[in-house]
């Protein structure tokens, strides 16, 4: 990443510059302790709405740097809160004793801000908004909203992936359904977040994330959604790529299912080993990506759904499978309670699906990567709509919106 802030300098390695310059990021960082910000006023700053005492709900609008103003400062301590736990994750989780040290290190070793800017030119002047309305760093923030990534670059062997989805499609009186568990770290617990994009043009965007984070998965207003799985079965991303978020809104900012495939292939390189279940009123696919690796499926063993787990529908042997006994336990499970039945699956039944072990995570059973969303979306061309659960959804009830009204219902 090219950054004013830290220049690299002499003959130092990238781990000794960056120990260097750790105590000046620190400077303007977040710990555990010893909270410093700014006083600031509480006047005339947008507004956040919570349900059920648990999902931030904010609707921002204007230009892409206002848009990230309007979020930072209307969840500054969410996001200064979420920032200090994840930093405390790092520490404790990862045993890396200087996180700043891990952080600086990763925005060096790394150069996505070329894909940024070539691929998503109005992303990285929201994420400077997010940063300067939360009064946090922006090198943190930059890396905060690449878990996945930085997770990848800073403990190679951490090889984790939990979340499960799928898409159904083509069944009369249905609407298309993509939906997905986020299951997560929980340093993220707490800061569940959907936001309400308003374009200058009329086009509006629910991105689902946590405070300030860009996106992790949504619904656009021309009823394209999308959903996202990590595969880091033995499959690497490429440091010059787009990382997920930016390919996530992205994928939003198109007009059809097949616009948005467009411009995954288009990227041609990707941060992550990621897959994206991308659908609209027309039909799903699920696109794998990864380094040098790219693949489209738009069925699966002859029908109209598409499962997806941690790793890819077509693994090689150097993939080790092995390594991903459980993704491959989960997407049983869903061959199970979705094959077969593709006519038969309505919201109802995409809850329980998303009710039920291994599917769900949640805080007694999986206590350190629990589900942290439930997301089901409805591509229904008339009424594009999803609904969220801001946790277990065991625990949680799902909240309904849409475009028309905003805010909807909560599951009775």
């Amino acid at each position: 990443m090219n950054n004013s802030n830290i220049k690299p300098a002499g003959s130092f390695s990238r781990r000794d510059f960056a120990k260097a310059t750790a105590a000046t990021v620190a400077a303007s960082s977040l710990s555990m302790t010893g909270l410093v910000v700014p006083a600031f006023s509480q006047e005339n700053l947008p507004k956040a709405e919570k349900l059920d005492n648990r999902l931030y709900f904010l609707t921002v609008d204007g230009s892409p740097y206002d848009r990230g103003l309007q979020h930072g400062q209307a969840l500054r301590y969410v996001i200064q809160r979420g920032i200090a736990t994840w930093k405390q994750w790092i520490s404790e989780v990862l045993e890396q004793p200087n996180p700043e040290v891990e952080i600086a290190e990763f925005v060096q070793g790394t150069d996505y801000m070329g894909a940024i800017r070539k691929h998503t030119p109005d992303l990285y002047p929201e994420l400077q908004g997010i940063a300067a309305g939360a009064n946090v760093n922006l090198n943190d923030l930059y890396a905060y909203n690449m878990f996945d990534e930085f997770l990848s670059f800073t403990v190679q062997k951490f090889r984790l992936g939990f979340c499960s989805g799928f898409g159904v499609y083509g069944r009369q009186n249905l609407p298309n359904i993509i939906g997905q568990n986020n299951d997560l770290p929980r340093f993220f617990d707490g800061t569940q977040t959907l936001l309400r994009i308003k374009e200058a043009d009329g086009r509006q965007i629910y991105a689902f994330t946590f405070a300030g984070l860009l996106a992790n998965n949504g619904l656009n207003s021309a009823c394209v959604g999308c959903t996202i799985n990590i595969m880091p079965t033995r499959l690497s991303g490429a440091l010059d790529g787009l990382p997920m978020p930016y390919v996530v809104r992205g994928i939003l900012a198109r007009q059809t299912r097949r616009e948005a495939v467009e411009f995954v292939k288009e990227v041609g390189k990707y941060a992550g080993p990621m897959d994206y279940i991308i659908g609209d009123p027309t039909g799903v696919t699920v696109v794998e990506t990864g380094k040098d690796y790219f693949k489209l499926y738009e069925s699966y063993k002859g029908e109209k759904y598409i499962p997806h787990t941690n790793h890819p529908l077509e693994m090689t042997a150097e993939m080790k499978p092995g390594e991903a006994s459980k993704s491959l336990k989960r997407l049983k499970k869903l061959e199970e309670l979705v094959g077969g039945r593709v006519d038969k699956i309505d919201v109802s039944e995409a809850r329980k699906i998303f009710r039920t072990p291994p599917l769900l995570k949640n805080y007694e059973t999986d206590p350190t990567f629990p589900t942290l969303e439930s997301i089901i979306i409805e591509l229904d061309p008339t009424n594009p709509r999803l609904q969220i659960a801001p946790g277990p959804p065991d625990r949680y009830k799902y909240h309904s919106f849409d475009f028309k009204q905003g805010f909807v219902e909560t599951e009775s």
